[in-house]
């Protein structure tokens, strides 16, 4: 189990890593589709937390993992109100040039690192549940990764960084990612009663970074001529992980 885990984590994180690499070799392309990617992870994370995660908390301890995704939610927002930089796409955007970044590197550094942790910890939580739960959330990771790390680059790129450093830099803090499955792994087979908490934990990160991260952000910055295809791809979003629900259930 723990080598299935491993393999879901890698692929999820570092793997998407790459996709964004190659992606951005191509910047047109890339600028005309980014905000779909948006609103597509936005729609998955979101299918997954209500639909998936939140469904196997409450089969395994009730009621009460209601009060964990709470927490959970109101915990992102603490952090990410203290540090500034869990969540920092707002920032992705500005031209070079412009105004100084008030983002440090090694607060950029120590928040994708969280970030990578916490998927890391929700893949392997969902996976000590079933296969197919697991499955199904790797998937997510993995689609909320792609609009992620072409925020991580865009920072990084602005400030001065090659490509290749940036590459790097991804490199190393998804390897947190790995750490968090690893801790998960454990903490779940140790302590069987912690694992409807990693899934509500894990809920209330899909439903944070869907509706206060990805969905503000379309609304703030994306073209209103193209708000149907957006709307559309949210909505494609959420049929997708349904539609695998459904099959893999």
């Amino acid at each position: 189990m723990l080598l299935t885990i491993l393999l879901a984590t890698f692929l999820a994180s570092i793997s998407s890593l790459f996709l964004v690499a190659i992606l951005l070799l191509h910047k047109s392309f890339i600028k005309k589709i980014s905000f779909s990617l948006v609103a597509f992870a936005a729609g998955a994370l979101l299918a997954t937390g209500f639909l998936d995660t939140l469904k196997e908390a409450v089969e395994i301890k009730g009621e009460e993992v209601f009060l964990w995704v709470t927490i959970a939610i109101a915990g992102f927002f603490v952090i990410e109100r203290l540090f500034l930089f869990l969540h920092h796409h707002d920032e992705e955007d500005q031209p070079v040039g412009g105004e100084t970044m008030r983002l440090p590197t090694a607060f950029l550094i120590f928040g994708d690192a969280l970030h990578n942790f916490i998927d890391g910890a929700s893949i392997a939580a969902t996976f000590l549940v079933s296969f197919p739960l697991g499955l199904v959330t790797t998937l997510a990771v993995f689609i909320h990764e792609i609009p992620h790390e072409l925020g991580d680059f865009g920072i990084l790129i602005h400030k001065g960084w090659g490509r290749g450093w940036v590459l790097w830099f991804n490199v190393l803090t998804g390897v947190a990612a790995i750490a968090g499955a690893i801790l998960a792994f454990y903490l779940g087979n140790i302590f069987e009663d912690a694992v409807p908490i990693l899934l509500a934990i894990t809920t209330g990160n899909f439903i944070y970074l869907s509706a206060t991260d990805l969905l503000p952000e379309i609304h703030h910055k994306a073209k209103r001529s193209l708000a149907l295809s957006h709307t559309l791809f949210f909505i494609a979003g959420i049929v997708l992980i349904a539609v695998l629900i459904k099959l893999l259930g």
